[in-house]
């Protein structure tokens, strides 16, 4: 193997790899999971690679010498082709198929399955990833034998005060979609996570899992954190199954595709409840604020746990890893982006090099946030001091800069400077407590280690009873939904709406005593009569072109959609049944 990039330990201390061994998280993954993290090498040997969408190398001769830098980020590999698609068999569909135990439109509300319908019928015209391209995978791994042996990439890098353990898990397909009614599949998929450790004694400080595409703060738990499971020296991740995303603690999880160009729906909400002083339960359990398609991403735990690892380095100058700017599978042009092969650890899709890579320390939110060693040699009199005085002259500053706001009369200007004034009081004030602690002999500053959450990823709570009662409902409310305006464009009558939209009403109020929300039934009263305005005034005005044409495709639509939810229902009652006989 060629020189590491990453900087090498000096000294008699341990090398890299013994570090990044030693740390190395131990991942617990459902019960229904059909792959592992694994070798690059012989993925890349049963791949074709293809280049500005011709192929350029055939299966079985590509190598990981072969990627580099010029072949450009419109370049990727393929490891399944038509012919192994067209190979899979029923038997092997029955073997190998995954269904979600928890159906996700029954823990999910009204906004989110609108959207959900959006996306849903959108997923109709996108280009996604093949049927069968999933179960091929699974075979021609099993066929291979990639998951034989669990590997693990790593680089130790020492960045600012920090040593940061890096991890990258590479596995050969994300079938989340096809085989646990989630978000997307795409050939092939990297998942990192990150230990800080204090440089000094080597301890770790803070653990950051990756989850999709969030970044920040809200990634990262400290290594005191009661929501952190540790076995002996190595903390515990749970992946999501399908989509191997991590997180700290087993159970379900929403996630959701955000919609950016309705984020002005959120400001409605928010004022409303604001308005209505309704408590936002979503955003208290960490669910919020968002407004997209939510899909249960299922971390059970119960499945295999991996804690043997073959650790590889993660080598930059080494083409496949340094160079290699394209996406690791097939790329299907989905201008949403989430069926596309995913890029590697180090480039994006677009080939720059992510945050992550260059900056871990910011990536996690750490800037200024120094280890216990460094933190005891930053705090001491002299800079409390200078510290106190460059406040003291920002603050006569502002007091003088006031006065003349106020003459100008301009308030947000006369408001803005008001607030800075009192942070910067603020911030004099704790500087001043500090250094009373000091000179008393309190040298150590307390930690909170969930001070910096604001919005952490939260298991959902287990389903009630009437769970599958209310999934039917929430399988047939928004094609309900589009049959009623179906109706009204193609009859021309506006009494379909509102009957439906009586039903819908009465109906969502059941739905929210049923899971004990009694204060969103005002919410609810207030989005109906939204809805109502919305049909008379807008849809009314619509009847008048092509009312027949319309009226037929939104029909159409609310059918397509009502069977996929039938179908995601009969598929968890399927799953339950199954496992029942299973019991002994």
């Amino acid at each position: 193997m060629t020189q590491p990039a990453v900087e090498s330990q000096t000294g008699s201390g341990p090398s890299d790899l013994e570090l990044l061994g030693r740390r190395a998280p131990v991942l617990r993954f459902d019960a229904r999971e059909l792959f592992f993290p694994t070798s690059v090498d012989a993925y890349v040997g049963a791949a074709s690679l293809h280049v500005g969408g011709s192929e350029f190398l055939a299966e079985g001769e590509v190598s990981l010498s072969d990627l580099g830098n010029d072949l450009g980020t419109a370049s990727d590999l393929r490891f399944i082709s038509d012919a192994d698609r067209r190979n899979v068999v029923k038997d092997d569909l029955k073997r190998l198929a995954r269904n979600l135990l928890t159906p996700r439109l029954g823990r999910v509300g009204l906004f989110g399955r609108i959207l959900d319908a959006l996306f849903m019928l959108t997923s109709l015209i996108r280009p996604m990833t093949p049927r069968r391209t999933a179960i091929a995978s699974a075979l021609k791994a099993e066929r291979l034998g990639l998951h034989s042996k669990h590997v693990v990439y790593g680089r130790v890098v020492r960045d600012r005060e920090w040593l940061v353990l890096h991890y990258a898990y590479f596995y050969v397909m994300n079938d989340w979609r096809s085989g646990y009614r989630g978000l997307n599949d795409h050939e092939a998929d990297w998942e990192q996570a990150w230990i800080y450790c204090d440089p000094e004694s080597l301890q770790p400080e803070w653990v950051v899992a990756s989850s999709h595409d969030h970044d920040g703060q809200n990634l990262r738990r400290h290594w005191t954190d009661p929501e952190l499971l540790t076995v002996g020296t190595r903390p515990v991740l749970f992946p999501g199954a399908g989509s191997h995303a991590l997180y700290f603690r087993p159970g379900d999880y929403v996630t959701r595709l955000e919609v950016p160009a309705l984020r002005w729906l959120l400001r409605i909400q928010a004022w409303s409840r604001r308005a209505l002083r309704i408590r936002d339960e979503a955003t208290e359990r960490g669910l919020g604020p968002a407004l997209g398609a939510p899909f249960v991403d299922s971390a059970t735990g119960d499945g295999t746990e991996v804690s043997e690892w073959k650790v590889a380095q993660l080598d930059e100058a080494s083409p496949w890893f340094g160079e290699f700017r394209g996406l690791w599978g097939l790329d299907t042009g989905d201008p949403a982006g989430g069926e596309r092969g995913p890029s590697g650890p180090k480039f994006t899709r677009s080939g720059e090099v992510r945050v992550a890579w260059a900056d871990p320390v910011g990536f996690a939110g750490l800037h200024g946030t120094p280890p216990p060693s460094a933190a005891k040699s930053r705090v001491n009199l002299e800079k409390l001091e200078l510290a106190v005085d460059d406040l003291d002259i920002q603050i006569q500053r502002l007091g003088n800069l006031l006065p003349l706001a106020q003459q100008t009369g301009n308030p947000d200007e006369m408001q803005e400077e008001s607030e800075r004034l009192t942070e910067l009081l603020r911030q004099r004030s704790e500087l001043l407590d500090l250094k009373r602690r000091i000179v008393g002999g309190q040298t150590r500053v307390a930690l909170r280690p969930r001070a910096h959450l604001t919005q952490p990823a939260t298991p959902l709570p287990p389903p009630r009873d009437s769970g599958f009662i209310l999934a039917g409902w929430a399988a047939a409310s928004i094609p309900l939904l589009l049959l009623a305006v179906a109706a009204v464009v193609v009859f021309d009558r506006l009494e379909f709406a509102g009957l439906a939209l009586i039903i819908v009403a009465v109906a969502a109020v059941a739905e929210q005593l049923a899971r004990r929300h009694f204060q969103a039934v005002l919410r609810l009263l207030a989005l109906y009569t939204f809805l109502v305005l919305f049909f008379v005034f807008v849809v009314g005005g619509v009847l008048v072109v092509s009312r027949y044409a319309l009226g037929g495709l939104i029909g159409v639509g609310g059918v397509v959609l009502f069977v996929a939810n039938l179908g995601e229902l009969r598929a968890v009652q399927h799953y339950r049944s199954r496992a029942a006989e299973q019991q002994p």
